[in-house]
């Protein structure tokens, strides 16, 4: 798996294994290991906020469109170098994610642009994807990845709202 820079600058990666666009971003100092649910779950190491997860559109939607993973990156690159995407803030909504041997407990977050970027997919492509519900992995099980949440369908039967009130702490 590799994990490069795209759009000529430090601002969006893409993760060629997976298909998915991504912002690096960092966030509060969180404490190392939170056990919720009886799961320890550790800290990540890096930070980001999936903005388009192609490869999991692909599967889910069964998108046959020839080369859409590179014109997807190419339409991406082309809409942020004038719309940029950027992260607005935190909510103080923390997730508990779980999907067959995953359990992760992500944090929502509210970005610029991204709603205007899948519409401009949806009507190019004849598509009717969902903007993706925009969310940081802050905490994962020990040698395991995060969870994909694609749209409202996945918030509702992956997710459940969670209090910890010691995360929320961090966001005052």
């Amino acid at each position: 798996m590799s994990i490069n820079k795209i759009c000529g600058g430090d601002n969006y990666t893409f993760n060629d294994k997976s298909m998915t666009i991504s912002m690096p971003i960092s966030v509060p100092r969180f404490p190392e290991k939170i056990i919720f649910n009886d799961y320890d779950l550790s800290l990540k190491m890096t930070f980001h906020v999936t903005l388009v997860p192609i490869g999991e559109l692909i599967k889910k939607h069964k998108i046959e469109i020839p080369n859409f993973n590179d014109l997807i990156l190419e339409d991406f690159c082309s809409f942020v170098n004038s719309n940029k995407i950027e992260l607005i803030k935190y909510r103080n909504e923390f997730r508990f994610v779980e999907e067959n041997d995953l359990r992760s407990v992500v944090i929502m977050c509210d970005v610029t642009n991204l709603d205007i970027f899948f519409k401009l997919i949806n009507e190019k492509y004849n598509l009717n994807l969902e903007t993706s519900p925009t969310h940081v992995t802050l905490y994962i099980l020990p040698d395991k990845g995060g969870i994909f949440i694609l749209d409202s369908e996945d918030l509702k039967n992956k997710t459940e709202l969670i209090e910890i009130p010691e995360l929320s702490n961090y966001l005052k």
